[in-house]
């Protein structure tokens, strides 16, 4: 694949989920509650991106990306990961929104990194 290519598709895929994560912190930033499904779709999206196995390359793409970042910030992945899940699963709002806006970010820069190569600067 060309690095037009590569660039696109990361481009692609980041905007999607910060899409569906700047959803979650708007959402619970209004109404501080997780909703089961909500709370089902973050944990899947978590374990996901946390699964070894998970031969999705987008997954192995965003975790490369938020795993980077999170050791920019001196925090280990597995540590990051795993308390995010209990977290999520104790509907924990306080908690779990700084860690997704630390995720977001990570996308988010990532995001306009490539976007930059996309058109040229």
């Amino acid at each position: 694949m060309s690095n037009i290519g590569i660039n696109t598709n990361t481009f692609r895929i980041t905007s999607k989920y910060l899409d569906i994560l700047n959803d979650f912190i708007v959402k619970a930033k209004i109404h501080p509650e997780i909703t089961d499904a909500r709370q089902e779709q973050l944990i899947d999206f978590v374990s996901k991106l946390t699964d070894v196995n998970n031969a999705e390359p987008q997954f192995q793409m965003l975790a490369s990306i938020i795993e980077r970042e999170l050791r920019n910030f001196n925090k280990r992945p597995d540590v990051f990961f795993s308390t995010l899940i209990e977290d999520i699963k104790n509907k924990n709002t306080e908690t779990v929104v700084p860690k997704i806006e630390l995720i977001t970010e990570a996308l988010d820069v990532e995001n306009s990194e490539v976007l930059a190569k996309i058109i040229g600067d």
